[in-house]
């Protein structure tokens, strides 16, 4: 007290301390300060990783969703209804068949009829090396790429190659990939609820910290205003040390997960022709990131305004 009074009488106007970089209130002896910094820069690390989820399973869905967009592909099974196995000549001349019959529709903006080593390549990864392929009857496969995707151009599609063999199917990829994209806007959509709950708890936390500051500094407060200190003087007081303990926890956590995520880039594995895209970031995520401090010192900046002008309001 007798430190504060000897500040206030010794300037000409309140607040001119705050020019050398001071409080007029002893705030930053107050007990609790290295905790809410180590808790503010634990809620950023936590932020910035699940924002990062958010962010790969928004590439993931995209990585998935695009390769197969105006798609689908066109199977002519090794087995025959009656159980009997197709020869490779067979299979190669229904192939040869139905690539010529779909040529002239003119919803097919180009496809592809597969090779065997091709096939080979696409069944290898999931059969092991040992498995000799050339023994096994595999089927043919032709890939179409539509320019307009709809029911009634698919059923014609469908048509015009069960005229080659009855038993030739279309797989549009809607059964498998809609369950997979499905779980993966989930995850996604939970990755942003944790973002949420962590942003509240950043915000209970300061609000917390200034409450608990304001009842240890009470009679420092009150001195303050019976030396004609406004209520916005005292609150731009606390607004400043709250930022400044949150920039310092939010800037170490933000560091250590981009070192984190940095490390993990490097070990992480897939591309552009894997089932799951490697870890990438573009400049307007990279810079969303780094603005992550910024956001929390922010944050931290309105949650002291609003509680220091509610409690200032409730005291006599």
């Amino acid at each position: 007290m007798k430190a504060l009074l000897s500040r206030l009488t010794g300037n000409r106007r309140l607040g001119i301390a705050d020019n050398n970089g001071r409080y007029d209130l002893p705030l930053n002896q107050s007990a609790g300060t290295h905790f809410l910094v180590l808790l503010v820069a634990l809620m950023t690390f936590l932020a910035m990783m699940a924002i990062t989820a958010t962010m790969m399973l928004g590439g993931i869905t995209k990585h998935w969703s695009s390769g197969l967009e105006n798609k689908l592909t066109i199977e002519i099974p090794a087995l025959k209804p009656d159980g009997k196995i197709r020869e490779p000549a067979e299979i190669k001349a229904l192939s040869d068949t139905v690539s010529k019959t779909l040529n002239t529709n003119p919803n097919i903006e180009s496809l592809e009829v597969l090779s065997q080593e091709q096939i080979n390549e696409l069944v290898a990864p999931w059969l092991g090396d040992d498995v000799v392929l050339d023994d096994i009857p595999l089927p043919g496969l032709i890939s179409v790429h539509l320019h307009i995707r709809d029911d009634e151009k698919l059923t014609q599609i469908k048509k015009t190659v069960e005229r080659a063999a009855s038993d030739i199917r279309l797989d549009t990829h809607e059964s498998w990939l809609s369950d997979i994209l499905r779980l993966a806007r989930t995850m996604k959509l939970s990755s942003l609820i944790v973002t949420l709950i962590i942003t509240f708890t950043t915000v209970t936390a300061i609000a917390g910290a200034i409450r608990s500051r304001m009842a240890e500094h009470k009679a420092d407060i009150e001195l303050l205003h019976l030396m004609g200190a406004s209520d916005l003087y005292i609150t731009h007081q606390l607004q400043r040390h709250a930022i400044i303990l949150t920039l310092k926890g939010s800037a170490c956590g933000a560091v250590s997960a981009l070192m984190i995520l940095f490390f993990l880039s490097i070990i992480s594995g897939g591309g552009e022709n894997g089932l799951l895209p490697g870890l990438s970031f573009s400049g307007l995520q990279i810079l969303f990131l780094l603005a992550l401090p910024a956001f929390a010192g922010l944050i931290a900046s309105q949650t002291a305004r609003f509680t220091v002008l509610r409690v200032l309001g409730q005291m006599p």
